[in-house]
């Protein structure tokens, strides 16, 4: 009996981070709908041009939304699995992996705007599509290699190249960040900040794995997931809370935009205590 009562109660390492993936998922839907809404009202103003109201919300609908959609659905065929679930998880680490991308080439990629002097418009269906494609693309032959790799029936997260671009993606974002204020020369503590705070996570992680059984470089690979669920966690509370808050309070003041970042901030790390913890006992049991 006491056997029986010990599996029920472990947890399938997949089922954190697939229940968790699809909870901010339907988050970030939320939030670009309330960040939409206002704008909507715009075409029913006769002085503006419909037409270009219209592609300017459905640019920013789609820039938010799609590039991690298209590579959830591109991850989920990346293994050869006859689990459902299986099929749920790549697709959610190709999803992370996506935020990661998404965010790289925003910071990177400047479109001059003398470009588009007389577009607003055609910048922004232009800045929210490149992403699409740059994501697309990787996903694409990402998933195919792995599908026509010898490790095709295992999870995506014990492929080499999957583990190398996500932690090349984490590091990447906060020291070309670092870089490009030391170039401005705008460096300041907070400069260090965002590269601070993905080491600490990175290494409370790995230790929180000191269980398992894994071996050193599925603990990191496992350690990069936890950070990208916390970037993930800051990327969808961001725009939510922001849209929310201006329901609330349309001209908000220098205290209020202090509270509602902090807000931000709090939120996001207790979604990843809450993630991290059910994932973590998950692994133990490995």
């Amino acid at each position: 009996m006491k056997s029986n009562m010990t599996k029920t109660k472990n947890i399938n390492p997949q089922s954190p981070l697939v229940v968790s993936g699809y909870i901010l998922f339907a988050l970030l839907i939320i939030a670009v709908l309330l960040d939409t809404i206002p704008r909507g009202i715009m075409l029913f103003d006769p002085r503006v041009l419909h037409y270009n109201v219209a592609l300017f919300m459905v640019a920013l609908i789609v820039g938010s939304l799609l590039p991690v959609f298209l590579a959830y659905v591109i991850g989920g065929h990346s293994v050869k699995s006859r689990s459902k679930l299986s099929h749920h998880f790549n697709g959610m680490l190709f999803g992370l992996l996506a935020l990661w991308v998404m965010s790289i080439f925003t910071v990177i990629v400047t479109i001059p705007s003398e470009y588009f002097a007389t577009s607003l418009t055609a910048r922004v269906i232009l800045v929210n599509s490149l992403p699409i494609i740059v994501v697309t693309i990787i996903a694409s032959i990402l998933a195919i290699a792995h599908a026509r790799s010898r490790q095709a029936k295992r999870d995506i997260l014990e492929y080499k190249p999957y583990s190398i671009l996500l932690i090349g993606s984490i590091i990447l974002l906060p020291v070309w960040s670092l870089v490009n204020n030391i170039f401005m020369q705008s460096v300041g503590i907070y400069s260090f900040l965002p590269l601070i705070i993905m080491v600490v996570l990175g290494v409370v992680s790995y230790a929180t794995l000191r269980n398992s059984k894994l071996n050193v470089f599925t603990k990191i690979t496992w350690s990069a997931v936890s950070v990208s669920v916390a970037y993930a966690a800051v990327f969808v509370l961001s725009p939510f809370i922001t849209s929310l808050s201006l329901y609330i309070n349309e001209r908000p003041s220098a205290e209020f935009m202090a509270i509602e970042s902090n807000t931000v901030w709090v939120g996001a790390l207790i979604v990843w205590i809450i993630i991290w913890r059910a994932q973590a006992k998950s692994l133990s049991k490995k």
